[in-house]
């Protein structure tokens, strides 16, 4: 079994072509893992996708554990319209198993699932949530640490003075999607997470 990997996690989401993922790969290199969700792909370039993002990192998908499966990744981040963790770590026993949480509930189902790893926000204010899922903070993000399982936080990330916050919390990772798009600010967060 794979461990589950520290540092900044760099998020490619909806991505319309392996040209954009090769931007991604580019961009997002000081990654110490890539996940990818949600892709606009064709279903025949999904594979190629994952282990050309595996070729050089830990690789994640968000769902998608049948392609985590055939693929290179590692593991799978099971979301509210994935398989759940229980039935992924049933058929898929090699890879580690996360989930996407963002309350209490959630987090209390998915350590009861014995999930490997929690990504738990939106810590901060992100576009991607700010219609439906307002930031969480950091004195949740403490609570849910204090729970024991790996915490990879998420969430409006952009600068060095946050990765040191949210590691002051304990965090295990820190999951990037905006700033995953900016080589030099993925080399400044990945320095300070491993420096902090």
């Amino acid at each position: 079994m794979p461990k589950v990997p520290a540092g900044i996690w760099a998020i490619a989401s909806h991505l319309n072509s392996l040209a954009e993922l090769d931007d991604f790969l580019i961009s997002a290199d000081a990654a110490d893992c890539m996940c990818l969700r949600r892709p606009n792909l064709e279903a025949r370039a999904i594979l190629p996708a994952l282990d050309a993002m595996a070729a050089n990192h830990c690789v994640m998908t968000h769902g998608m554990a049948d392609w985590a499966q055939v693929s290179a990744a590692s593991g799978v981040i099971c979301g509210a319209q994935s398989l759940s963790p229980q039935t992924s770590r049933e058929l898929y026993p090699e890879l580690l198993v996360g989930a996407s949480v963002h309350n209490t509930h959630e987090v209390e189902a998915a350590i009861q699932a014995d999930v490997d790893f929690l990504v738990y926000g939106p810590v901060w204010d992100t576009p991607s949530k700010q219609d439906f899922l307002s930031a969480r903070g950091l004195d949740s993000l403490r609570e849910v640490v204090e729970r024991g399982t790996k915490v990879i936080a998420i969430g409006g990330v952009l600068t060095t003075s946050q990765v040191l916050q949210l590691k002051s919390c304990g965090v295990h990772g820190v999951a990037v999607l905006r700033a995953a798009a900016d080589q030099q600010s993925m080399r400044e967060l990945q320095q300070s997470f491993s420096a902090g």
